[in-house]
């Protein structure tokens, strides 16, 4: 059900471990830490001994199974961040044609996020973000996966540098911000908060196919990952979504108003631009800081 926040404000809308050890190695030392052997056992490796704690933005690159082919990433550490600590962990899904370091270059991310740690000293966010290609956050007919590459190997990599990854959120723009909600119902009860800026997202395959033909391999495709309606697995889970009425993808943004059984939806003035998305980012960390 809709219903308007109050006059002058915008409408608002009520609902696997394949690493090798010597990626993990090599990330280990970009990151300033030691790593011993990791053969065999299950799970994330346990964080090594750091010589300093990574901060500010941090890069580097992985080998990724799940991709076949090598991934950058870049993590964004709050000021004052110290291994261990538990504060949320958020996976930031770019926008198509974007890359790991678009979410700190383009959308500058990392000031909102040392805004919030000012204003909640207790309970900052760290940001991580991973090079998922074009291919809409989801495994492809080619064997690309993007999302699995997220859960089973760039989160075992973050544990490195003392990252706690048992309190996930997401967040995305674009491409990233139907990825976001993907990721959330593929892994309900995982991702606790998820937050999407203009979530492109199509109301079929026919519509895909003329907005972007490689989003989807098939209407097959596009079923198994239509974000709408598998809606259901969210739940549980609190959603944040924001979209500019000028956006082409605000008829989605509305229809999800409608469906969402857990969440809000804003639409206020603006399209679908770089600019829309830094406006809205800092409301979007705040509600992902939860």
């Amino acid at each position: 059900m809709a219903s308007v926040a109050g006059r002058g404000d915008p409408p608002h809308y009520g609902r696997r471990r394949l690493l090798a050890a010597g990626a993990v190695a090599a990330v280990g030392a970009a990151l300033g830490y030691g790593v011993d052997a990791l053969a065999g056992g299950s799970g994330p490796p346990a964080p090594a001994r750091a010589r300093r704690p990574p901060h500010g933005l941090v890069s580097g690159r992985f080998h990724s199974v799940r991709r076949r082919r090598e991934v950058g990433w870049t993590v964004s550490y709050p000021a004052g961040w110290l291994p261990g600590d538990g504060v949320p962990l958020c996976l930031v899904l770019h926008g198509f044609g974007d890359d790991h370091r678009s979410a700190f270059d383009a959308l500058a991310l990392q000031d909102p996020q040392a805004a919030l740690a000012r204003a909640r000293p207790a309970r900052p966010l760290v940001l991580a973000a991973a090079d998922g290609g074009d291919g809409y956050w989801h495994r492809r007919a080619d064997g690309d996966d993007p999302q699995a590459m997220l859960m089973e190997e760039f989160l075992p990599l973050l544990a490195l540098s003392g990252v706690v990854t048992d309190h996930l959120v997401a967040f995305g723009w674009s491409m990233g911000g139907y990825g976001s909600l993907l990721l959330a119902e593929t892994y309900p009860g995982r991702i606790r908060r998820v937050g999407a800026e203009s979530p492109a997202i199509w109301p079929s395959f026919a519509a895909s196919q003329d907005a972007n033909p490689g989003a989807f391999d098939s209407a097959a495709d596009w079923r198994a990952h239509d974000v709408v309606g598998h809606c259901a697995a969210l739940a549980g889970t609190p959603v944040r979504v924001d979209c500019g009425i000028a956006d082409s993808f605000a008829p989605a943004a509305r229809q999800l108003a409608s469906l969402l059984p857990r969440g809000d939806v804003v639409l206020s003035p603006g399209a679908h631009t770089d600019a829309f998305w830094r406006t809205w980012a800092p409301a979007q960390l705040s509600f992902l800081s939860g």
